[in-house]
């Protein structure tokens, strides 16, 4: 049975990708970058890049991006989202797993 997982990831351990990125192929899986994990978010990094090409949904907050005055280096792939938008994505999920 598919589940609806969203990954919240704050801090600055990839362990939390890494974890997300071993659900079964049903599950719909979101990665919320929060905080210091925003950094997750540029181009260059291989972990964020693998869970994308594994079909896994990668999220960033733009509000945190741009506090951290790293806009142009973030991803095509990966959606910026407004703190509204969170908690949206909080109530449109099964389960949240927290990092």
């Amino acid at each position: 049975m598919a589940r609806k997982v969203l990954y919240f990831i704050s801090s600055e351990d990839i362990t939390g990708v890494e974890i997300a990125m071993e659900h079964n192929v049903e599950d719909e899986v979101t990665i919320l970058l929060l905080q210091n994990a925003v950094y997750f978010a540029n181009k260059f990094n291989k972990s964020v890049s693998q869970a994308i090409n594994q079909n896994k949904t990668v999220i960033a907050c733009g509000e945190h991006v741009k506090k951290r005055g790293i806009t142009k280096f973030i991803s095509e792939k990966i959606k910026l989202i407004t703190t509204d938008e969170v908690v949206d994505l909080i109530f449109e999920n099964d389960s949240i797993i927290n990092f």
